[in-house]
């Protein structure tokens, strides 16, 4: 799983033109996050506002090499690290990428059908990875597992 050349680029042209005004993307983000149920413990808004270069450029990273996940993964994990220091559960994670979603839907220029599945679909990537990282989860069905349930339905 990963993204196709075109949602890269047009997610690349995004957070181009979300990065004028990402500081005020980030505060939009932030109060999204407060407005959800997470049980990690939720940075306060100005420590995420003195961080939003910071943040930027992590998701310019990420997105820019969401292509190669072999060069991206690392830098995934280290990001899952820092999650896992405001204890982060599982279904933070989704509600992390959900909130993303919704905060950039809701932010500036429209989002067309295309940049929103591209979104999705790095935001599943990057779900899944931090997942698999911190929580040894995995959306892969074994053959060997598979096969005898299919046979008994």
């Amino acid at each position: 799983m990963s993204l196709s050349s075109f949602q890269k680029r047009l997610l690349q042209q995004d957070i181009e033109l979300l990065k004028p005004d990402f500081h005020q993307f980030t505060s939009a983000y932030h109060r999204c996050l407060c407005s959800r149920k997470l049980t990690m413990s939720v940075p306060e808004h100005e420590s995420i506002t003195k961080r939003s270069y910071i943040l930027y450029c992590a998701l310019n990273k990420v997105v820019s090499h969401l292509d190669d996940l072999l060069q991206v993964t690392p830098f995934i994990h280290y990001l899952a690290n820092n999650l896992s220091f405001l204890n982060v559960s599982f279904e933070d994670i989704d509600i992390l990428c959900d909130a993303f979603i919704e905060t950039r839907k809701s932010y500036m220029h429209h989002i067309n059908t295309q940049l929103q599945q591209a979104w999705l679909q790095a935001m599943r990537i990057f779900a899944n990875i931090v997942k698999s990282y911190l929580f040894a989860y995995s959306n892969v069905v074994s053959f060997s597992a598979y096969c005898p349930a299919r046979l008994s339905s």
